[in-house]
């Protein structure tokens, strides 16, 4: 039986230029869908900020003088935390000196890059200059090194060391977020006009803990990690190991400072994962 003609076929070119046509159309409306306004854009360094909420300190004590090995572990510990940094983390770093009122920021700046994509949308309406992100990571870890260099080759001529009161410092706003991790490099060795290096090592834990509260100077670490790196060597020119006796007591005072304000440390020779 002959079918029935309905009329001439469709004429397939036709069909996709009207389609093209119509791309740029709906491809405005699927912007304005999936931006709304609300897609990350990188316009300056600060805008990586916004997309984590996790904050890394890092101190490093002047007070100390460091010998190539200590120059080493320094930056190979910066580096692998840098490394471990996810984008949108922020990395303070700053100094222990003599007295708590010196201690300087070096950096603080967040790591740059931008957001995964969640699909097809994201991935046709995204704002994240890839470029920029890369270019703004670059200057990233230039700042991060650059605020080393010369910290790493000179110390301070520093007859005090005023570690607790400079953590207090830091870390002392009970209304401000926790940093999500700490790292501290240090020989630990107090000697302040708070706790002199004699009492510092004479003195029990409970009473030393007395006087931390006296003056204020509690950590606020709830729930934060804390790394202690560089420990282990008393202050002399010739750097000598610390008697175990001493050290055992100082390693307690530690965790027992940091735990008391509701974190946990661990003594590392260095950060390497």
């Amino acid at each position: 039986m002959p079918t029935r003609s309905t009329g001439p076929a469709p004429d397939p070119m036709k069909m996709f230029s009207g389609f093209r046509r119509a791309l740029p159309v709906l491809a405005l409306g699927m912007l304005a869908a999936c931006s709304g306004g609300e897609g990350f854009v990188n316009r300056t360094a600060d805008d990586y900020c916004t997309l984590s909420d996790r904050s890394t300190l890092f101190l490093i004590d002047r007070t100390t003088t460091f010998d190539a090995g200590d120059q080493t572990r320094l930056m190979e510990s910066l580096g692998s935390v840098v490394d471990h940094l996810e984008t949108g983390d922020r990395i303070i770093i700053a100094t222990i000196s003599d007295h708590y009122s010196n201690t300087k920021r070096l950096a603080n700046a967040c790591k740059p890059g931008c957001p995964a994509a969640s699909g097809l949308m994201d991935e046709i309406a995204g704002s994240c200059s890839t470029m920029k992100a890369k270019q703004d990571s670059q200057q990233f870890a230039a700042t991060l090194a650059g605020s080393l260099r010369e910290i790493v080759n000179t110390a301070e001529d520093a007859s005090g060391s005023d570690i607790i009161r400079t953590l207090g410092h830091w870390t002392g706003n009970s209304s401000a977020k926790p940093y999500t991790q700490i790292v501290v490099y240090s020989d630990m060795l107090e000697n302040s006009d708070m706790i002199s290096w004699a009492n510092f090592a004479a003195m029990d834990e409970d009473q030393l803990m007395s006087v931390v509260r006296e003056h204020g100077a509690e950590a606020h670490t709830q729930g934060t990690g804390v790394r202690i790196i560089g420990y282990g060597r008393l202050h002399d020119k010739a750097r000598s190991p610390l008697p175990a006796e001493l050290d055992a007591k100082l390693r307690s005072f530690w965790m027992r400072y940091f735990r008391d304000g509701g974190g946990q440390a661990e003594f590392s020779a260095q950060i390497d994962g």
